[in-house]
Parts: structure tokens; sequence; C-alpha cells
């Protein structure tokens, strides 16, 4: 979770020059004429992409109905649809040191609410991620104000950054202050709040305590689950960048009047085999301690598994693979109200997982884990001994 520190304001470097700007129109294309001929480069340069974000940055494509909160400076912040599945904003730059990495700023923390493949804290200093607010400030919906999952949007959601002239990749890493915790003087309607490794990539002092910059950063999200980069701590860089030129190219055909490539981005394996995609629902899993099946409108099988955790067990057996190897596993679960956490057991080793909490019993969300897998049948048991885990719907390996 995002903390609250000292931040030293650092002068806004000036704006990218634009030298080639693009036609553009309005989000939603059933209020704008027909758009002109798709030009014929397929590829876009940053300053192109930057300028067409800038003009579509209009009142009538603003998706807040609330001002957010530059957290460096506390001006008035605004979030626009530019394209389809894609919104933007434009503030400083506050700097995250929270995750895995260790960090001198005397309010690291060492968990953020979004992990890597393998389950593990993302890294500040190693991982480029952007920081959003954990709920709805007003608790309506819609919300007033941008609120990610009415946006498709979920944990490492990939974004272009802009500053200065440069662009980088970065993920969704970690969020900003819910309304249920009031020792920050942060909340999360702010937005401007990045790590270490995104503003070192981008030219902005990267210290948590004396870094940051007041203005001048741009951030384009893309919404939807083909643009969540996977990865671990040691290559999500790596994968974030490989995506630049496809979301350049993307975002620049979609706003110019062009059809963007057909092909969803891809990032590089980064285990071995993922497996056949079986599913395996969890009402069909052995249960014990008081875990029961209830109804669920809105899960797979139309149920789902109540009281799981606090001595509540469930075990998947015969989850069968062709060869030993790393697998990954999606995990579709609730957990409304707040965030929770599960010791998944996989043929006698454990592993602790987090899950974030969900907005309401409506949503059914996912969460991938890395797990080893032998040949021939694999058990694998949820729990928590000492707490509620999440209400659970399936897995698929």
């Amino acid at each position: 979770m995002s903390s609250i520190r000292t931040r030293l304001a650092v002068a806004a470097a000036a704006a990218t020059a634009l030298t080639i700007p693009l036609v553009v129109g309005h989000a939603d294309a059933a209020t704008t004429s027909a758009p002109a001929a798709a030009p014929a480069a397929t590829s876009y340069t940053a300053a192109q992409v930057l300028a067409g974000i800038q003009q579509n940055s209009t009142a009538a494509n603003k998706v807040n109905t609330k001002p957010h909160i530059n957290t460096m400076t506390h001006a008035d912040v605004n979030v626009y649809q530019v394209a389809a599945g894609v919104y933007t904003y434009s503030s400083g730059m506050a700097i995250d040191t929270d995750g895995s990495d260790p960090d001198p700023d005397p309010d690291h923390q060492g968990s953020t609410t979004w992990e890597d493949s393998n389950g593990q804290a993302l890294g500040a200093h190693r991982v480029p991620f952007y920081v959003l607010g954990d709920d709805c400030w007003d608790r309506k919906s819609p919300c007033p104000h941008f609120f990610y999952q009415e946006r498709g949007m979920s944990g490492r959601q990939f974004a272009l950054m802009f500053y200065n002239g440069k662009v980088i990749g970065a993920i969704f890493g970690d969020t900003q202050t819910a309304n249920d915790q009031n020792t920050s003087d942060n909340d999360s309607r702010e937005l401007g709040e990045a790590s270490v490794k995104a503003a070192q990539l981008l030219g902005i002092p990267s210290s948590g305590t004396t870094g940051g910059v007041d203005n001048g950063v741009t951030v384009a999200m893309f919404s939807g689950p083909s643009w969540v980069v996977n990865g671990t701590n040691s290559n999500l860089n790596a994968n974030a960048q490989a995506l630049v030129q496809k979301a350049l190219d993307t975002l620049g055909a979609s706003m110019n009047g062009g059809t963007p490539p057909t092909d969803p981005p891809t990032t590089p394996p980064t285990t071995p085999p993922s497996g056949g995609n079986k599913s395996y629902e969890a009402e069909a899993s052995s249960l014990a301690g008081g875990t029961t099946i209830t109804s669920c409108a809105h899960c797979s099988g139309g149920k789902k598994l109540s009281y799981l955790g606090s001595g509540g067990t469930a075990t998947f057996n015969n989850v069968t693979e062709a060869a030993a190897g790393s697998y990954t596993m999606r995990i579709s679960f609730m957990s409304v109200g707040q965030s929770r956490t599960a010791v998944v057991t996989v043929n006698g080793v454990d592993q602790t997982v987090s899950f974030p909490a969900t907005p309401d019993y409506n949503t059914v969300v996912t969460k991938d884990v890395t797990v080893q897998l032998k040949a021939g049948n694999n058990t694998i048991k949820f729990s928590n001994p000492s707490a509620g885990a999440p209400n659970l719907d399936r897995i698929v390996v």
C-alpha cells in the first residue's frame, strides 16, 4: 500500500516537442464523423502518440466527474479515454519505494498490492510500476472518480509513461490508501505515484524522501486482459519494455483512424509448460472444517466455496499433468470487503498467497500463481489456519 512521505518539489521539465500532430477524434466513435484515411505508416513515435493524447484529452472525453489530486502538488487531475480501452492522465510523480526491495525511505513497506507471477511483492527498484486508488473514494457506483475495477483493469496492467521526451512501459503495481485507512494523509483520489525504477528510466530523481517531479508526466493505461504483463521481479521490466512499440502503434493507429494490430500483445514465456488449461470447479473438491458450497450466479459452475479458512479447507485431488515442471495456476475468487490470504499446498509444499479485496458478490476476479507439479496426479489444498480465506470459484491449470 502506498505511504505518505516527505517530498521535494522538483521543477517539471519542458513538455516534449510535438513535431507530427495526429488527426484525432472523440473516443466515442458513435459521436464522430468518418475518420480520414488511415496513414500509410504503421509505426508511431512517442512524440506522435503524446500529441494525439493531448489533443484527445478534452472535456468530452473526460471520464471522472470529480477531480483527482496530483500527489505532488494537490492540483486537480483528470482522466480521459483517448481511445477504446485506453485511459490517460497527466500529473507529477511521487516516488513509491514499497515492495520486496529494501529502501532507506522510513515509510517503506515490504508489500505491494499486486505481485509478480510467482506471488512475490514487486520490487520498486527493479519493476517500473504506477499507483492507482485502492477503492472508490465516494463509495458510489459508477464512481465519480476513475476507479480501475470499473474500467477492465487489474494488477500488472500495462501503461505507457511519457516524460521529457522519453517513453517507457510500466505496470499497475500498487494502490493508494483506501477509505478504511486513516493513518496517512494520502487518499485514493490521488494520481501520480510510481516506483523507483519508473523514475530512474524516465530520468526523474528517484529517492523516496527527496525525489519526484511536480508535473509533466503522462500515463496511458491499456485496459483488458491482453495487456496484463506476466513475469517475475527479474524480468517484468524487460517484458514491459518489449511492449512499448506495440502499444505506441496500437494507440497511434486507434487515434488516427487506422486499424490497430490484430494480434494481442505478448510477453516472453517466463515458465516452462503452462498446462492444458484444465478447469477444476471448487465445489468438486474435498471439503473439511466447515467449508461449504453456496450458490453464485456469477461463478463458472453457478457455485462457490464459502467459509474457507479458519480451519476450513478445500483439496483438489487428481490435478493431472503429462510432464513435471512449473505451471501457472489461475485462481478465480471473491474477497469482498478486504484482502485475504490462503495457504496453497501443492503435493505437501506450502506457499502463502495474498488475494486483493474485490468490490461485491457480482465480481469474480482471478489471480495467477506459479506451482510446481509432477507428472501424473497432483494434490492442491487451500487453507488458512488462523483467518478467513477468499471465496473460491475454481482453478485452471
